[in-house]
């Protein structure tokens, strides 16, 4: 007598696996695309706090001239050290401050233009 067997389903194959650029365009394009505006504000505003944070310090010291040019009396009892240049007004130290940060600022404008320009790049490669 034969025994009877149960006919095994196939194995099941894995899925075949999607290479990267099929995935960008396919799921992140459409996603980057309806979503430009926010990713550029986002983009924007994690700049904006970055140059803040590394300005701090430059506003810590334009703090501390404003503090000094209100109190005037304590430099004149300090004398000035000889080896020191004068000592700068307010104005001076102001616009210093502010062609400093200026500068800063637009460092890190360029480096986030440069790296948009990047991703840009980098989409318009992967498009056929």
């Amino acid at each position: 007598m034969r025994r009877r067997t149960r006919k095994r389903a196939p194995a099941h194959k894995p899925p075949v696996p999607v290479t990267e650029p099929e995935i960008v365009e396919k799921e992140i394009m459409p996603f980057v695309l309806r979503h430009e505006e926010e990713i550029i504000n986002y983009i924007r505003d994690k700049a904006v706090k970055e140059t803040m944070k590394s300005l701090a310090p430059l506003l810590e010291k334009l703090e501390e001239a404003v503090k000094q040019q209100e109190s005037p009396q304590v430099q004149e009892t300090i004398p000035p050290p000889q080896a020191d240049p004068p000592m700068m007004n307010y104005e001076e130290q102001l616009k210093r401050l502010q062609e400093a940060s200026t500068a800063k600022v637009k460092e890190k404008e360029l480096k986030i233009m440069d790296r948009m320009n990047k991703l840009n790049a980098r989409f318009g490669n992967i498009r056929p």
